[in-house]
């Protein structure tokens, strides 16, 4: 048992490597360009080592970028959320987390994420952990809500898209603001445009 616990993390040990010197790589060649020969050079390894895991370039970034991005689909900072009275304090509190752990992650890993899952036109590479993370996304304003009804405070009957809203509202704030969004920002995204779409 000891010795397969061994040879897992020094598994686990190259594959972090791979995606380290991959990272690097990418700093002086775009996503869309690099190759598995350049990435094999870098690593010290050879192509086939690559080939045997990844059929794909596109599905070595993905993995890379679904690493390094686990937390925040794992959503663990939800699990931080307090009762903060009002729907207007939750959804501030619920920004401000997210927006935490997208700096912590870095903007630039989840922008190239989100950019890799748009040349996916037809949607058949979308890793498991990120579908997870959307079910989850979407209990937890269901949620957010609910609190917000027990207090009294009338909210919309509205679609799961539209559940969807604050997160995908983060992410393009990240893409068009990469040097991180005030509080000021984030709470004018509340006021004026959370607040209007879910209180009735």
């Amino acid at each position: 048992m000891e010795e397969q616990k061994n040879v897992r993390r020094r598994g686990d040990d190259l594959l972090e490597s791979l995606y380290e010197v991959t990272m690097k790589l990418m700093e002086e060649i775009k996503p869309a360009n690099i190759t598995f020969q350049q990435i094999a050079d870098a690593a010290k390894t050879s192509r086939s080592v690559l080939y045997r895991r990844w059929p794909t370039t596109f599905d070595l970034l993905q993995d890379i970028y679904t690493y390094k991005a686990k937390r925040l689909f794992e959503g663990d900072f939800l699990e931080e959320m307090k009762d903060t009275g009002s729907l207007r304090g939750d959804f501030i509190q619920f920004l401000t987390f997210y927006q935490q752990m997208y700096m912590e992650i870095g903007a630039d890993v989840l922008n190239n994420y989100f950019y890799l899952r748009m040349q996916d036109k037809e949607n058949n590479k979308e890793p498991v952990v990120h579908t997870a993370a959307l079910d989850k996304y979407i209990r937890a304003m269901e949620t957010l809500l609910e609190k917000a009804q027990s207090r009294g405070e009338k909210v919309k009957k509205v679609s799961k898209a539209t559940l969807m809203l604050p997160f995908d509202m983060i992410r393009m704030e990240n893409l068009v603001r990469p040097d991180n969004i005030s509080e000021k920002r984030l709470e004018s995204m509340v006021d004026e445009v959370l607040l209007p779409v879910f209180k009735a």
